[in-house]
């Protein structure tokens, strides 16, 4: 209660408290007084009485009036000054900060009792939503109602963007998953319950921790919250071809979309319900748009992956086929299905071009290859898994230059990626690398190419280095951290690979310091620094 707010209610109070009758009795009575307990006969002037004696002092009938009133003021100025002075002397604590992103980005900042202390708007959107609405002392779950209700009214969520991402950051992790947990059952309450629009909402939620400097000037430089920088950076350190830029912009429930589609998981990130894609056509819808623009019947695929993905802002469908003669890329609008960008590489010719169209030569004879079957089952073995574990197994022929160099074959089982490289008659495997995701990369050296004869008559043996020859993942890291001038403490996110490049093997390393990417190819026999590449993420 403000100042001017007590000082009027003690006026009211005082106005209306029971009127002091003294003066007038006093005036009555005239100039007689009487401290005796004993009446005085009246006595008249002009057949009038001038006054009485009562039996009451004034002093202390003044004494009782003014008592009351004094009283009345005391109790308002001690419970209201009272609360007033603690108040200003006492601000509350922020116990947790609970933020909440769809595409508007916002902070809840919380005290200990589960209170808002005040409500944080981090880009336009989420002023639009905050709007007039005063959130403060409210209980989270209350604001959280009202911020879902007005998301919903304004058309920020609903059957076709339903998904939320809370994240909470609380230095006790057991409260921080209690607050994660109340408010994603919250959100999910009120989105069924909301009368406009019943769905079921794909809530991911997540802990953070403030204490990432990089993170937080990525969230600021973003205009996001903390939680969604987090989220994204997990996304693209699963897959490379992702950008913070091109995500940043995105909403959640397109970024949970994408990454869903490229089968990225998480050990941070819960997520219950599922992303709404009903704002945009079908998988099969876009892998016909592409076809259709190739002139390639989809019984003629050898190969073909449908990914969504982000192109400059828009959500687009990659896709990927093969045929035997050639190998398709297409960008296609995940909204109107338009064909936006393609590729197509002749494996009958030399080189690569955009557009349709086949400039001739011979085609080769794949009869003699184990197949694509055959390579996945080698790699399969290999590993040690049952193709019924595998999130995703993918196989087919990998080119260089139009030619078929070796089957690449992909599974994931779990949070682990397998990558095998197996040959094209033996089935052997050529080479083999590991990713661990949502922890550290793995440390087991991949299998290294052995001397690999062909199994048809007349093919020219492939001959490749012994295994004890390579220098092994850790030694080729070594030579590119020693070449960058930093440590391996200092690495945030690291991948090793040996794969072959022109007949050579080399060892393919990424890994990030800070806001610096670096890329290097290390000669996997020598070690040498064949290139090394860094890149400042601005």
């Amino acid at each position: 209660m403000r100042d001017h707010e007590i000082e009027r209610y003690i006026r009211t109070a005082v106005e209306h408290a029971a009127p002091d009758k003294l003066d007038s009795i006093l005036s009555s009575c005239g100039d007689v007084r009487s401290t005796s307990d004993t009446p005085i006969s009246s006595q008249t002037e002009g057949g009038q009485m001038k006054g009485a004696v009562i039996k009451m002092s004034e002093k202390k009938r003044r004494k009782t009036g003014l008592a009351a009133i004094a009283a009345v003021a005391a109790a308002f100025v001690l419970c209201f000054g009272g609360y007033s002075l603690l108040n200003r002397s006492q601000t509350p604590q922020v116990d947790s900060v609970v933020m909440l992103d769809v595409n508007p980005s916002l902070s809840l900042y919380v005290d200990a009792a589960e209170k808002v202390i005040s409500a944080e708007a981090l880009n336009d959107d989420a002023k639009e939503i905050l709007g007039t609405m005063d959130l403060q002392n409210t209980s989270l779950e209350v604001a959280v109602n009202a911020i879902i209700g007005s998301m919903l009214q304004k058309g920020y969520l609903g059957d076709l963007q339903n998904s939320i991402l809370v994240s909470v950051e609380n230095n006790d992790a057991a409260k921080s998953q209690e607050i994660e947990q109340k408010v994603s059952q919250a959100i999910a309450d009120a989105m069924q319950t909301d009368s406009s629009s019943s769905m079921d909402a794909a809530v991911l939620s997540q802990t953070v921790s403030a204490d990432n400097a990089e993170l937080q000037a990525l969230a600021e430089q973003y205009g996001i919250s903390l939680g969604k920088a987090a989220l994204i950076q997990e996304v693209i350190a699963q897959d490379a071809t992702l950008t913070f830029d091109s995500l940043a912009p995105m909403s959640i429930n397109e970024i949970a979309l994408i990454a869903s589609s490229k089968q990225l998981s998480s050990d941070t990130v819960t997520q219950t319900g599922t992303a709404s894609d009903k704002a945009y056509i079908s998988r099969e819808d876009a892998l016909a748009a592409a076809l259709t623009h190739a002139g390639v019947a989809e019984s003629d695929l050898s190969h073909s992956k449908v990914e969504f993905d982000s192109e400059d802002g828009i959500m687009v469908y990659e896709i990927e086929f093969r045929t035997e003669t050639a190998e398709y890329e297409y960008d296609i609008n995940a909204v109107s299905g338009e064909v936006l960008k393609y590729e197509k590489e002749d494996h009958t010719s030399q080189g690569q071009n955009s557009g349709s169209g086949n400039t001739g030569g011979q085609t080769t004879d794949t009869s003699a290859f184990i197949g694509e079957d055959a390579a996945a089952q080698a790699a399969l073995a290999h590993a040690g898994v049952a193709e019924s574990d595998t999130v995703y197994l993918n196989s087919y022929l990998e080119y260089d230059d139009g030619r078929p160099e070796y089957y690449e074959v992909e599974f994931k089982v779990g949070n682990t990626r397998y990558e095998y490289e197996i040959d094209l008659y033996s089935g052997s495997v050529l080479a083999n690398s590991t990713e661990q995701y949502g922890g550290q990369q793995s440390t087991q050296a991949p299998t290294q190419p052995a001397a690999q004869e062909s199994a048809q008559e007349g093919q020219q043996p492939t001959t490749q280095a012994a295994s004890g020859e390579y220098i092994g993942e850790t030694a080729a890291l070594n030579a590119a951290l020693a070449n960058a001038g930093v440590s391996e403490g200092q690495i945030s996110h690291q991948k090793v690979e040996l794969d072959r490049d022109d007949g050579r093997m080399i060892y393919e390393i990424e890994f990030r310091v800070d806001r610096t990417e670096y890329d290097y190819e290390i000669d996997a026999l020598t070690g040498d620094v064949l290139k090394a590449e860094s890149d400042w993420d601005d």
